[in-house]
């Protein structure tokens, strides 16, 4: 695996988290969330979990970010999604949402769904940009802080128009980032 030098693409692989992936996650996950999943859970998803799909990235050898989620029939939850404090704000959290969602196409789940803290404006406008929409609000959510949650959706995921916006989607994302991509699933 190379580094990026001068004139060089940063090496960005994308694929499938392991057990190995485990203390990665956990530091990032540490470091985004207020009340972290424990080890244990977090495990389990990535490991036991029937229907569990969890990838993430990294970047130049060093896992920056992840995203997990649970698919039941056609239907997908996403769990959780978190980049690395350092490595924020260089087009991660859209690639790798993109590229889970893609994968979801190909398995025809027609459906995706989450939730995120209202105080969250950057994950709110990542997940209108890629077309969530707004299902509702859940109060009182969040048992740490007793924080609502926005409840989102993609419903037409399964849809040849929504199939074709998150391509054209993914070609823009890989066309403004221009790292050396592989993704491995």
């Amino acid at each position: 695996m190379t580094t990026a030098g001068q004139g060089e693409k940063p090496q960005l692989i994308i694929r499938r988290a392991t057990e190995a992936d485990l203390p990665d996650i956990m530091r990032i996950e540490r470091d985004s969330f207020p009340t972290p999943w424990s080890e244990w859970g977090m495990r389990a998803e990535i490991t036991h979990i029937r229907g569990r799909i969890y990838l993430v990235a990294t970047l130049a050898g060093k896992l920056v970010a992840y995203i997990g989620g649970r698919r039941a029939a056609d239907v997908c939850h996403i769990g959780t999604l978190a980049v690395d404090p350092a490595h924020r704000r260089q087009g991660l959290s859209e690639g790798i949402l993109l590229v889970l969602l893609l994968h979801l196409v190909e398995q025809n789940t027609k459906e995706v769904t989450l939730e995120y803290r209202p105080g969250n404006i950057a994950a709110r406008h990542l997940y209108q940009k890629v077309g969530f929409t707004h299902l509702r609000t859940s109060k009182g959510y969040y048992r740490d802080t007793g924080e609502d949650a926005h409840e989102m959706a993609i419903s037409d995921l399964h849809q040849t128009q929504r199939d074709q916006s998150l391509a054209q989607q993914w070609e823009r994302w890989r066309q403004r980032h221009q790292y050396e991509l592989e993704i491995v699933l």
